[in-house]
């Protein structure tokens, strides 16, 4: 999910944490906002930290006019190279950058069915990936490159490079066979719930030691700073990439359900609804006992706030789904394009 769904969605949950809600309103504190910036944490040692600490053994970066078949060949070689060494090979291709805000996009495809590498060259499009009229590639288009390791995607057989940085990947060889890790370096330990745990207990102390106690308000800061990060990790499970779950006692990330990918619309913003609506309850809760004389029934907000807007939002998506398919039956042949993703929009 976006960062913004994963703040919002831990402050709420962080409002669900006894006695947090209250010691905010009384305290004027900012606890539950506590649990929003823990809740874009692991995110945020990733990509501002993570990310520029992994070593590669592969750089590849592409002529401003470029050839489909070197970029292939440089991936393939890179495959069979992890196969030969028996260890993870670790290869960054960069972005082929234009102008301010020009990109040329080109996609891999990984095809260990036939184990091949297909590069093609795309159009230029901005930053904001609308492609650009009449800029199609003028030179050879389709760049192939045979492997010669058995090899097996563990997340989408094509990937867009389209702006920023590019992707990376991670060749791991597993029992005669090299497995095709996307950005590797994220969600590794920066996901886990024992950092969760273990950040949780680090706040508690240093509550503790401020306030001269150690159960009350430590506990509940701690709680807090755990649930927040927790959601955001538990959140990504639905995802594709899947997360180090214990690490350092698990050494991989497991299989995500791969039920959304982090930049779908619906997901996240169902997630912020129901996010707010859980804050605003939570928040009126506390504080409806001294200040506010209304009173709300319980029911009446879970039915007019929750359920009838979370049924219409889901039969919307629905209808919209159902013509987007009746839409790819009657495209023509090859209109259709198979679901990618860029890194950066894994960043959720």
């Amino acid at each position: 999910m976006k960062g913004f769904t994963h703040f919002i969605s831990a402050t709420a949950l962080a409002s669900c944490v006894p006695g947090a809600t209250a010691y905010a309103v009384e305290h004027t504190s900012y606890i539950i906002v506590l649990g929003g910036v823990f809740g874009i944490l692991p995110d945020t040692l990733d990509f501002k930290l993570n990310k520029f600490l992994h070593k590669y053994d592969v750089m590849h970066e592409p002529a401003a006019e470029p050839d489909p078949d070197e970029i292939a060949a440089t991936i393939a070689r890179a495959i069979e190279r992890a196969a030969a060494e028996q260890r993870q090979v670790n290869l960054h291709t960069h972005t082929i950058k234009l102008g301010a805000d020009l990109w040329r996009q080109y996609s891999i495809v990984m095809d260990h069915t036939r184990r091949e590498v297909v590069v093609k060259i795309g159009p230029i499009v901005n930053t904001g990936k609308v492609p650009q009229a009449g800029s199609e590639y003028r030179g050879k288009t389709v760049g192939r490159a045979k492997v010669a390791c058995a090899f097996q995607q563990t997340y989408q057989t094509e990937t867009h490079v389209s702006i920023f940085s590019g992707p990376s990947f991670g060749f791991i060889p597993k029992q005669g066979v090299v497995e095709v890790h996307f950005i590797p370096w994220h969600r590794s330990w920066s996901h886990s719930l024992t950092l969760a745990a273990l950040c949780g207990a680090v706040v508690w102390g240093i509550v503790a030691l401020w306030y001269g106690t150690w159960l009350y308000p430590g506990w509940m800061f701690g709680a807090v700073v755990a649930l927040g990060m927790a959601t955001h990790i538990i959140e990504d499970q639905f995802g594709h990439l899947g997360s180090n779950l214990f690490f350092p006692f698990t050494k991989e990330r497991s299989r995500g359900t791969k039920s959304m990918h982090s930049g779908d619309a619906m997901p996240n913003f169902l997630t912020v609804w129901l996010s707010v609506a859980l804050l605003f309850w939570n928040m009126y809760r506390a504080h409806s006992a001294v200040q506010y004389p209304v009173h709300i029934s319980a029911l009446s907000y879970f039915l007019y706030v929750v359920a009838i807007p979370t049924a219409l939002l889901l039969m919307g998506s629905a209808l919209m789904n159902a013509s987007a398919s009746a839409a790819v039956v009657t495209a023509p042949a090859g209109a259709a394009q198979a679901e990618t993703e860029d890194e950066e929009d894994e960043a959720g």
